[in-house]
């Protein structure tokens, strides 16, 4: 089964809050899926996806360093 990131764990992959995950949903891109009203989550790869297509638009850059996969 793929790996399930919540927004808590995108808080502390980005260094975010909540609010910027909200932002980034809402004018990003950024497609969770919605389990519950406050349950939400998006795959690893849905994630790498997303990272992807900003990089092509030059919006966000990642710490090359920085890996999701733990």
């Amino acid at each position: 089964m793929e790996r399930r990131l919540s927004k808590k764990d995108l808080m502390e992959l980005y260094g975010v809050y909540r609010v910027t995950i909200e932002d980034w949903r809402r004018n990003r891109g950024l497609k969770m899926i919605e389990v519950s009203p406050h349950s939400k989550y998006i795959t690893e790869r849905d994630l790498l996806e997303w990272e992807n297509s900003l990089r092509r638009d030059s919006t966000v850059n990642r710490l090359i360093n920085q890996s999701i996969s733990k």
